[in-house]
């Protein structure tokens, strides 16, 4: 029983630093704003595709996944069910491409904020992420 045990900690553990992330940060809002968006990289390690499912956030109850498309010459902002993170690669979350989406903020981000965020993903896997910095980002 306890190498079982020691098994399915040790397969965790394994699955969990198939995806590396790098530079995380979280969008300051200007006052009464009630969305922001994580950035940040995801790089897969493994030699199989995986996807990120879903992600969760301290800062609010609603998080969704994003990217940006374009639209009859516009660029609009859609929400998606996942981003692929191809075997040996990585994906870009940025502004003005794909992105973690927080609506119905709790508080404004200001250069105070830490943030907690968990990436779940396909292969049962979660990462979880403290302490996040915000950043001021210019248009």
């Amino acid at each position: 029983m306890k190498k079982l045990l020691g098994l399915a900690i040790l397969s965790t553990f394994v699955f969990a630093n198939e995806i590396t992330v790098n530079d995380p940060y979280v969008r300051q809002t200007p006052p009464h704003s009630k969305t922001t968006a994580f950035f940040l990289e995801l790089k897969n390690n493994s030699d199989k595709d995986i996807k990120l499912i879903k992600a969760q956030s301290s800062l609010s109850d609603t998080t969704e996944i994003h990217n940006h498309i374009m639209e009859n010459g516009k660029k609009m902002m859609v929400q998606i069910p996942q981003i692929t993170i191809k075997a040996k690669s990585s994906a870009e979350l940025k502004p003005g491409g794909m992105h973690i989406m927080v609506l119905n903020l709790k508080e404004n981000i200001t250069p105070q904020t830490k943030a907690n965020l968990t990436l779940y993903f396909d292969d049962n896997s979660t990462i979880e992420l403290k302490n996040i910095q915000s950043r001021s980002i210019q248009k």
